[in-house]
Order: C-alpha cells, then structure tokens, then sequence
C-alpha cells in the first residue's frame, strides 16, 4: 500500500469510526470502518474544558484568600472603630453626670443669691421696724443734726455695709452660676460632636466589614459551583477519553479484519494463478520440455520492491512478510508486560507506519524498517541484522514504544494527534 495513502487514511478514518465492538464482526457485506466514537480533537477539547475550569477554580480559590484578609482587615477596622465609638460614648455620659452636677450648682448658686437678695430686704425692713427712723435719703443727715438718733444712724450703718456684703455675695453666686451653665454647655456640645463623629464611623466601619463578609460568601458560591463544574468536567473528559480508545481498538480490529481479507484474497488469487499455470503446463506437448526455474536466492518470501531472503534475513537478504512480522510482534507482546489487547492498536500503528514492510523507507525524512527507526542505525541495539530482519526491528521498536509511551495504544494515540510517534 501506498505510505501516503496510508497516512491519509488513519488521519481521515478516525472521524468515521463505529461501533465494531457492539456490532460484532464485519460481514462480507458489511465493510464500512467504524463510527459514532468521538475524535482526537473532541478529546482534547473536552481535556481543554477540563484545564479551563481548573484555572477558573484556581484562580477564585486566589481571590478568595485576598476577599478573607480583606474581610478580616475590616473585621478588626469595625472592633476598633466599635471600641472608640463606646470610650466617646462614655465620655459623654462622664460629661453629662458633670454637667448635671455644675446646674445643680447653677440652681443653688442662683438660689443663694435671691436667697442673699430676700436677705437684704427683710434687714432693712426690720431695722426700719426696730428703731422708728426713715431708712430713706435724708436720714443720714436728720442723725448727724440730731443726738437723739445717732443710735438710729449706727443700726442703720451696719445693714447697709450687711446688705452691701449680701448684694456681693450674690452677684458673685450668680456670675458663678451663668459660668457653670456656660461650661456645661460648652462641654455638652464638644462631646456631643465627638459622639456623633465616633457613631459614624463605627456605623462605616460596620457596613464595611459586612459587604466584605457578602463578597466573601458571594465568591465562595461561586467557588463551589466551579468546583462542581469541574468535577462535571473531569468525569466527561476521561468518559470521552475513554471512549476515543474504544474508538481505536475499534478501528484497529477493523484494519487487521481487512488486512485478513485482502491478505486472504492475495492467497485465493496466488492460488488461482498457479492452477492455471498447472493447468497450462500439463497441456503442452510433452516433448516441449519446461524451461528451468529462477533461483530466488532464498525461500523467503517478498514484496513492496524489497530484496528476496531466507527465514530470519540471513545473508543480508531483506526479508518483507507483514504477516509473519505480525505473527511475531504478537508473540512478543508478553516480554513487554502487555497482554493482546494491544496488538490491535500496534498493527494500526506500524501499517500507518510501515505497512509492516522490512525495507519501508520514509524518503523525506530517512525512517527506516517496520518501526520506521530514524536515524535507522538506532536498531543496531538491538542486533546487527536489522537492516534485513524484522523480527530484530520489531523488537527495538517494542522496547521503544515501551520506553517512551508505555504502551502500543499510548503511542497510537499520540500517532493520531501528531502523525508521528
């Protein structure tokens, strides 16, 4: 088969793949590839879904520890601000005890002035009563003239500088009181304004502190709707993983059903040919003697333009027989910790390959063999004949696909989606 051919081939058959497995066995009337399996690119869109929604979920899970400092920055903000709203608070009611006490003092300052006030009258009036002489102006004259009233003028003499020290008394009580009045307003007001500034702020500080605790609770919500998300999102990308892999197997055992058939069909039309040929070598005359045979050089078989040899490539002869090399890789998988489930996605891989042709040579890039080595001198490692025998390439390839994929369906998977493995 044609190398180019090939590759188109596994690159377009992937988006026709069916359900062989459930459909059992194509029938001779029934050679369409398999369908209805996701491919390559819906898997790595459903993994690229996946790895979106981790990020997203990293990322919330970054701003909710900022969202928690912050709501717990505020937190402490609304305690402080609380804490000076409550010592303002005290205070004011310190100050109003105060200044309750300084008007009772202003209520008694200003009693004890209208108290002095009554005090000074009723002196003078008894005064008047007790000695008969006129309290009014000219009685301070009508004493110095006459003798008899000199007692008179001394009582009297004695309530005015009375009643001067009453009038002062109480003007001092009641400059004392306006003062005290003054101060106790003065200092109402001052608290009254630290009081209402302190409430402010703790009020701010308190609705701060509770939008924090919302857009805390608001970004968790939506964290855990993420996180349900991307677990939503894991689950259906292995399912689409998975069933691109059955997809494979599927294919695979598609390929090896009509690589059977054709391979079948290549020995009904040997077989067909050399009856004929028989056929026609017993009607000639028989003194017409048959012309000798052509010495191949070995009983290997050949194909695909290669080199005829014996058995295993001895002799240097390369040695093409896609059959056997499959016989063979088959009966190596076990070496390798593989059971035969894998042989289908190997035969996929190495017909895309190779064909699983002994002498298949890439010519753009050089890859050589069955397993399509490049450089080809890489198979030496795993015997000096690899330039003929497959059955040395195979297992080089084997343990390279065992090294660097762990498996034939790994690295056919990885065939799909790069083209090369």
């Amino acid at each position: 088969m044609n190398p180019l051919s090939l590759r188109l081939s596994a690159i377009i058959v992937p988006l026709l793949v069916a359900s062989l497995l459930q459909a059992g066995p194509a029938s001779a009337d029934d050679d369409a590839p398999p369908s209805g399996y996701p491919s390559w690119a819906e898997v790595q869109q459903a993994q690229g879904n996946e790895a979106a929604a981790s990020a997203e979920v990293d990322r919330i899970n970054q701003l909710m520890v900022g969202l928690q400092q912050k709501s717990g920055e505020l937190g402490a903000a609304a305690i402080k601000a609380g804490t000076e709203y409550a010592k303002a608070h005290d205070a004011l009611q310190h100050q109003q005890a105060v200044t309750q006490k300084l008007a009772e003092a202003s209520q008694q300052a200003k009693a004890k002035a209208d108290s002095l006030k009554k005090a000074t009258s009723s002196l003078v009036v008894k005064a008047y009563e007790s000695g008969g002489f006129d309290p009014g102006p000219w009685s301070v004259a009508n004493a110095a003239i006459e003798p008899d009233n000199i007692q008179s003028f001394a009582l009297l003499n004695r309530v005015m500088d009375r009643t001067a020290k009453l009038h002062d008394d109480a003007l001092s009580a009641s400059q004392a009181s306006a003062a005290a009045t003054a101060q106790e307003q003065a200092a109402r007001d001052v608290l009254a304004q630290l009081d209402s500034d302190a409430a402010a702020k703790a009020q701010a500080a308190e609705s701060a502190r509770r939008a924090a605790e919302d857009s805390v609770a608001a970004t968790d919500g939506q964290r855990k709707t993420m996180v349900a998300q991307l677990a939503s999102l894991t689950s259906t990308s292995a399912a689409v993983a998975q069933k691109y892999q059955e997809g494979q197997v599927a294919l695979a055992a598609y390929q090896a059903a009509q690589e059977a058939k054709r391979e079948a069909a290549q020995r009904a039309a040997d077989a067909a040919a050399a009856a004929a040929a028989a056929a026609a070598a017993s009607n000639q005359p028989a003194q017409q003697a048959a012309p000798p045979p052509i010495s191949s050089g070995g009983g290997g078989s050949s194909g695909g333009g290669s080199f005829g040899g014996g058995g295993g490539g001895g002799g240097g002869n390369v040695v093409d027989d896609p059959s056997g090399a499959r016989q063979y890789a088959s009966s190596r998988l076990g070496a390798y910790g593989w059971g035969q489930d894998q042989m289908q996605c190997l035969s996929l891989l190495w017909t895309q390959e190779s064909s699983w042709m002994t002498d298949a040579t890439n010519p753009s890039s050089g890859a050589y063999g069955v397993a399509q080595a490049l450089p080809a001198d890489k198979y030496y490692s795993a015997g000096s004949d690899w330039l003929s025998n497959y059955r040395t390439q195979i297992d080089w390839g084997l343990g390279y696909i065992r090294d660097r994929y762990g498996s034939p369906c790994n690295a056919w998977q990885h065939e799909m989606g790069f083209n090369w493995y």
